[in-house]
């Protein structure tokens, strides 16, 4: 999922949800709200997408699937994801620089053309 830290979004813009989320290795995440509004802005091409805010998120957000079954096909360098939209190549950077097995994975899945996002 699109996951936003709690405490980084105004909570005018938050609706409840009943959406379960957990980490990788099972645990179970604090999950109340959504932001079902997002348009994430890029060389002036706006993705709209849904949100979930997480208490105790490491990280600030993270793109996460329903993002990227949107941007695909989409290649994986070093400095970060690249896709064309609307004839326009476009590059997400990684906000840090990613461990190489993390860039070997996403390069491996962004190979195949169909259920590899559902992968990570």
């Amino acid at each position: 999922m699109n996951c936003i830290q709690e405490g980084l979004i105004l909570t005018k813009f938050f609706e409840k949800t009943k959406q379960r989320l957990s980490t990788a290795n099972g645990e179970n995440l604090s999950v109340k709200f959504k932001i079902p509004d997002v348009h994430i802005c890029k060389d002036d091409i706006y993705i709209k997408q849904t949100f979930i805010l997480v208490k105790y998120l490491d990280i600030g957000i993270i793109l996460g699937q329903p993002f990227l079954e949107v941007i695909k096909p989409f290649k994986v360098k070093t400095e970060g994801i690249t896709t064309k939209i609307f004839k326009r190549k476009i590059l997400f950077a990684f906000n840090e620089k990613p461990i190489t097995k993390e860039i070997n994975l996403l390069k491996a899945l962004s190979m195949f053309k169909e259920h590899s996002i559902n992968l990570l």
